[in-house]
């Protein structure tokens, strides 16, 4: 198997305070110093109100028409602001929300997370791939084509669209260079995996509702199989592996390894065919010795169960 590290973690939460109590006892926090103030349109896109924003070591704190947003960088505060490239683990994430609710006295129950993102970094041996390389034989999450990120070249973004063709926060696949953008930190060939959404009910649905909840080791079990599920949904183009196949099964596997292949897909009458094709795809390349997207997945597999605690 080839040799790649994993590393699960909370890269990002944007909590909703509405207790008052709190929000006035962070409010007058000495531990917070000013930031910055302006004014915000609020969501009936008629009322102005004034944004005063707060910090603590990278940690905002947003106070604006009666309520409070935390936006919180577990990972940067871990590594005092500097970067979020390095191994964090679930234990120093916990360690991390724990000492943030005890240095403010906050109850974390009464924190509600209303934005997460979280993901694993990949150190993809050089022998195997280049990151820059591996990002391109990315084209799918799903029916959801990948895209290049404008401002991050190195970066690609899946996510569904809405009616007026702006993107879903429902949830959003991430992948990056995690080492082209701290090379000073961790390998330059590390690359970056992260789900992300700014939904209430996608929050919940993995079982996550205030900030209580990612104190739990339990939570983190569920991050990890929707880890483990987005993955399995990559559609990755294959041509190092050697599939064994029949000549004719080898040429129709051949025209699978071309992105316009999978655009025609979706614009056929059957609703089902992507599916399909996306099935017999990964059939074929199963049939290899060995190829990428399986390789990790293995990884990934062994991961979630040491968080587990199965033994082998």
């Amino acid at each position: 198997m080839r040799s790649i590290l994993l590393f699960i973690l909370i890269d990002f939460l944007k909590i909703k305070v509405e207790d008052t109590l709190i929000i006035n006892s962070l409010f007058n926090h000495p531990l917070l110093y000013y930031h910055s103030k302006a004014e915000v349109l609020l969501s009936d896109r008629e009322t102005i109100a004034s944004k005063e924003v707060m910090q603590y070591k990278g940690i905002h704190f947003e106070f604006a028409n009666e309520l409070l947003y935390i936006k919180f960088k577990p990972h940067y505060y871990f590594n005092d602001d500097k970067h979020n490239a390095n191994d964090f683990s679930i234990y120093d994430c916990i360690t991390v929300l724990e000492e943030f609710c005890v240095m403010f006295g906050v109850d974390p129950f009464k924190l509600i997370v209303v934005n997460i993102e979280f993901g694993v970094n990949i150190l993809l041996p050089k022998s195997l791939i280049n990151v820059k390389d591996f990002l391109a034989c990315l084209i799918y999450h799903g029916k959801n084509e990948f895209y290049a990120d404008r401002k991050y070249l190195d970066c690609r973004f899946s996510h569904t669209m809405n009616s007026r063709g702006v993107a879903n926060t429902y949830k959003m696949i991430k992948c990056y260079a995690k080492g082209i953008q701290f090379p000073e930190y961790v390998d330059i060939n590390t690359l970056r995996f992260e789900i992300k959404s700014n939904r209430r009910n996608y929050i919940k649905s993995l079982g996550i509702d205030n900030l209580s909840f990612l104190l739990e080791l339990k939570t983190f079990d569920t991050l990890s199989d929707i880890i483990l599920k987005e993955f399995e949904a990559l559609l990755i183009i294959d041509e190092v592996a050697k599939p064994q196949l029949t000549k004719t099964k080898y040429d129709n596997f051949r025209k699978k390894l071309n992105p316009l292949f999978w655009r025609k897909l979706l614009m056929s009458d059957n609703r089902n065919a992507f599916r399909l094709h996306f099935n017999k795809y990964y059939n074929c390349l199963n049939t290899s010795e060995t190829h990428l997207k399986n390789d990790v997945k293995s990884l990934v597999l062994t991961k979630l169960n040491k968080l587990k605690g199965v033994q082998f």
